[in-house]
């Protein structure tokens, strides 16, 4: 309860629509991206975005805060993500928030109360798409002409499959 209350005032206290992330320079500065977790978010033009966790899905709408990116629905669903990773889902029909720690190497998700691990490869740029192999599935970064991403999916494992987030159109 507590953490709905303190996303929820985040949430009312900071405006923001469309997201440029560490990928928009992507092949040159990849190495610095990675060790740099802010989003900027340019208020001049709202952006939707479709989420799908655990088949549910949800329209959300993207806001910076502390170093992430929240996507939230106005219905208590939503997903924090790094510029690479997601690191936290709430709502979806999920009993309990899931969380993500690790980036390449061994990576920890918490869901359902229960610590699984997953080891994770480095991110590799094919074209317009960032892909990282991990040995529950894969995680995907898709880029329009702009390096603006477009569409972010990551496998879950068994238990949830992939969330997937992209941008309405």
């Amino acid at each position: 309860m507590i953490r709905l209350c303190v996303l929820t005032y985040f949430l009312l206290s900071i405006g923001g629509c469309s997201i440029a992330f560490p990928q928009a320079s992507a092949t040159s500065t990849f190495f610095k991206a990675l060790s740099v977790d802010r989003v900027e978010v340019n208020s001049s033009s709202p952006a939707r975005w479709l989420a799908s966790v655990n088949n549910r899905g949800a329209v959300l709408t993207p806001y910076a805060t502390s170093g992430l990116t929240v996507f939230a629905s106005d219905d208590g669903d939503a997903i924090a993500f790094d510029g690479w990773i997601v690191r936290s889902i709430v709502g979806f029909g999920l009993s309990q928030p899931v969380s993500i720690l690790g980036r390449e190497g061994a990576r920890e998700l918490k869901i359902e109360g229960k610590s699984s691990f997953t080891y994770c490869g480095p991110w590799i740029l094919e074209g317009t798409k960032w892909k990282q192999m991990c040995s529950i599935g894969s995680g995907e970064i898709v880029l329009d002409e702009n390096d603006q991403i477009q569409e972010i999916s990551m496998s879950l494992g068994d238990s949830l499959g992939v969330v997937v987030l992209q941008i309405a159109k």
